[in-house]
C-alpha cells in the first residue's frame, strides 16, 4: 500500500528516489554491519570477563555513586547476580570517564603489578572496542563529535527499528518527496537527527551508549507529512479512491514512539522523538514560508490577454483559483479553473493556469490539448515569451509530444527567433526538419532564421539557414 498526494498522481517513470534511497541505505548498512557487530561483542564480552572484570567490577560501584547514578547501580548489582556479564560489559567496558579515572588513581586501588596488567588489558580491550560500528559512527554522549550527530541515524542493529523506519520512508517520506520535493524530506532527516541527537546527549549526560538508531529521524520526516497534509482528504492510497489526512502520520508517530518506549523504557528518548516529530512540522512551516513563497515570486504564473473579460464575478474567482493554487489546494483550484474554462472558453490565462495544473499528467490528452492551445497564442511579444517557457516545460515533461506538429514547430521557430531565443528556435526548426514532412512555412521559418542571425552577424548560421530556405520550391 502506498500513499500519493491527492493533488499530484502517481508517475512510475519519475520515483522518489531519496526515499528510496534511504530506505535502500538503512536495509543495506543494517545487513551489512549487525553480523558483524554481533560478532565483535561476543569476542569483546569474552575477554572482559577473563582480563577486566574480576579487576574493575569492584571499584566501578564507588564511581557510580561518585556521579549519583545509585539506579544504575542497582541495574548492575542484579546483573552481576544474574551472571549478565553482556551487559556489565556494555556498561564498565564502555565508560571512558571510569578509565581515565582509574589511569589517575589506580595506584591507590591497585598493587603496581594489577594496575600493570590492567593498563595493558584496558589498551587492547579500547582499541578493538572503538572498532566497533556503534562506536565509529553511533552519538556518543561520552565525545562531541559533530558529524555523528547525523551518521548515528543510519545505523541501527534492531531489526524491529530498521523494518518501521523503512515501512515509514516508503509509505510517508514518498508522499513527502512527492509533494514538496527532495529538499524538503532531506531537510526533515537531518534536522530530525541533530535534534534527536542533541536531545538525547544532553539528557542523558552519564550515558555510555552510542545512539544508533533512525527512528529519530524518521520521526521528523513524520512531522513534516502531518504538517503538509493535516488537510482533508490531502493523501489517497494508490488504486483505490480512499482519502486520508495528515493526522494518519500523526498515528503512526504515537506507534512508533509506543514501540520505542516498551523496547527501553526511557521517558528522555520518548522526549528526544517527541522534539524531533516537532522539528519536522518547523521545517515544513519555514520550508512553505521562504522556499515556495520565493519560488512563486521568481516564477508567477504568466497570465496574458488583453481582450480578458473585465467584470468582477471573473476577477474575484480566477483570483480566489490562483490563491487556492498558492496554497497547495490544487484540487479546488483546478475544479474552479475548469468552471472559468466553460464560462470563458477563449481565455488563455485560464488555460495557462489549467496547464500547470495538468502538467504533472503528462499521458493525459487534455495536457496535450492546452498546450497545443498555448502554441498557438496571438503572435505577440508577451505571448512569444510564454509560448517559450511553455514549450522548455514541455518537452521535459510530454512523451509523445503531439502537440508539437511540424506546422506548429515551424510557427514556434519563429516566434522564438523574434524574442532572441536562439537556441530553442533552433532546436525547435531541427525537429520539423527531422519531421520529414513537408510544410509551407518551412522556407518562411528559414529565412526568419537567416534575418535573425544576420541582425546578430553571424552570418555562418545565416547562410545555413539560407541554404535550406533555397532548397525549398
Amino acid at each position: 500500500m502506498l500513499l500519493v498526494p491527492s493533488d499530484k498522481p502517481f508517475d512510475y517513470r519519475q520515483p522518489p528516489r531519496l526515499s528510496l534511497g534511504l530506505a535502500a541505505l538503512l536495509l543495506l548498512l543494517f545487513a551489512w554491519l549487525t553480523p558483524k557487530e554481533s560478532a565483535q561483542l561476543q569476542q569483546l564480552n569474552s575477554e572482559y570477563q577473563q582480563q577486566l572484570l574480576a579487576i574493575e567490577w569492584p571499584l566501578y560501584p564507588t564511581h557510580l555513586l561518585q556521579q549519583q547514578q545509585t539506579a544504575t547501580l542497582e541495574q548492575l548489582k542484579t546483573a552481576y547476580e544474574q551472571q549478565q556479564y553482556l551487559l556489565l560489559m556494555q556498561q564498565i567496558g564502555f565508560d571512558r570517564s571510569f578509565v581515565k579515572h582509574v589511569q589517575s588513581m589506580g595506584e591507590n586501588y591497585l598493587e603496581p603489578e594489577q594496575l600493570s596488567e590492567w593498563q595493558n588489558a584496558r589498551q587492547t580491550f579500547d582499541q578493538q572496542r572503538d572498532q566497533l560500528s556503534s562506536q565509529v559512527l553511533g552519538l556518543d554522549p561520552q565525545r562531541f563529535r559533530p558529524i555523528t550527530y547525523m551518521t548515528y541515524a543510519f545505523v541501527d542493529v534492531n531489526s524491529l527499528n530498521v523494518l518501521a523506519s523503512v515501512l515509514l520512508l516508503l509509505l510517508v517520506g514518498m508522499a513527502v518527496e512527492w509533494s514538496l520535493g527532495s529538499g524538503a524530506l532531506l531537510s526533515a532527516w537531518l534536522v530530525g537527527s541533530v535534534v534527536t541527537g542533541l536531545s538525547y546527549h544532553l539528557s542523558h549526560f552519564y550515558s555510555v551508549t552510542p545512539l544508533i538508531s533512525s527512528t529519530g529521524a524518521v520521526s521528523a520526516v513524520l512531522g513534516l507529512a502531518f504538517m503538509c497534509f493535516w488537510p482533508r482528504q490531502s493523501l489517497t492510497i494508490i488504486g483505490s479512491k480512499i482519502r486520508l489526512s495528515g493526522w494518519l502520520c500523526l498515528a503512526l508517530f504515537m506507534i512508533l514512539a509506543t514501540l520505542n518506549f516498551i523496547q527501553q523504557f526511557d521517558n528522555r528518548l520518548l522526549l528526544a522523538h517527541s522534539l524531533s516529530f516537532l522539528s519536522g512540522i518547523a521545517v515544513c512551516v519555514l520550508y512553505h514560508r521562504w522556499f515556495v513563497r520565493n519560488d512563486t515570486a521568481e516564477t508567477p504564473l504568466i497570465i496574458i490577454d488583453d481582450n480578458a473579460p473585465s467584470d468582477l464575478a471573473y476577477r474575484e474567482q480566477l483570483h480566489h483559483a490562483l490563491e487556492q493554487i498558492r496554497n497547495f489546494n490544487f484540487s479546488m483550484a483546478e475544479q474552479e479553473l475548469r468552471d472559468l474554462a466553460e464560462k470563458y472558453p477563449q481565455d488563455k490565462r485560464v488555460q495557462e493556469s489549467l496547464y500547470h495544473l495538468c502538467k504533472f499528467r503528462p499521458s493525459a490528452l487534455e495536457f496535450e490539448e492546452l498546450a497545443c492551445g498555448l502554441f498557438n497564442l496571438p503572435n505577440q511579444a508577451a505571448a512569444n515569451h510564454v509560448a517559450l517557457r511553455i514549450y522548455n516545460d514541455y518537452k521535459r515533461r510530454s512523451k509523445s509530444f503531439v502537440a508539437l506538429d511540424t506546422d506548429t514547430c515551424l510557427q514556434l521557430a519563429m516566434r522564438f527567433a523574434r524574442i532572441r531565443a536562439f537556441k530553442e528556435a533552433e532546436e525547435i526548426f531541427k525537429r520539423a526538419l527531422e519531421s520529414k514532412q513537408s510544410s509551407a512555412l518551412l522556407k518562411k521559418a528559414a529565412l526568419n532564421l537567416q534575418q535573425a542571425f544576420l541582425a546578430q552577424q553571424q552570418e555562418q548560421r545565416a547562410m545555413f539557414y539560407q541554404n535550406i530556405a533555397n532548397q525549398q520550391p
